[in-house]
């Protein structure tokens, strides 16, 4: 049996990780807010709008909001799955 300290540790770790996520997939879901994301200097070029537009950008934005959301939501089941085992 495991220690509940160890559990709620585990837990509030857990819980950062899925609020995180959480707060990444709700900035990614708004476009105007994506460019917070962009990296900047380092020879990274940011693209123009009329680059970002069109339907495969809309699959691909689609996809990562999917893959974020996925994440948070299986980290939110891993803190609900620990607490459980307290």
């Amino acid at each position: 049996m495991l220690s509940p300290g160890i559990l709620y540790a585990t837990a509030a770790l857990m819980a950062l990780v899925a609020t995180a996520c959480t707060a990444l997939c709700l900035v990614w879901s708004v476009p105007a807010w994506r460019h917070w994301l962009a990296p900047a200097g380092a020879g990274v070029r940011r693209p123009k709008a009329s680059e970002l537009s069109g339907w495969s950008a809309q699959i691909g934005s689609g996809l990562v909001s999917a893959g974020i959301a996925a994440c948070a939501l299986l980290a939110w089941y891993g803190v609900y799955c620990t607490l459980v085992a307290v």
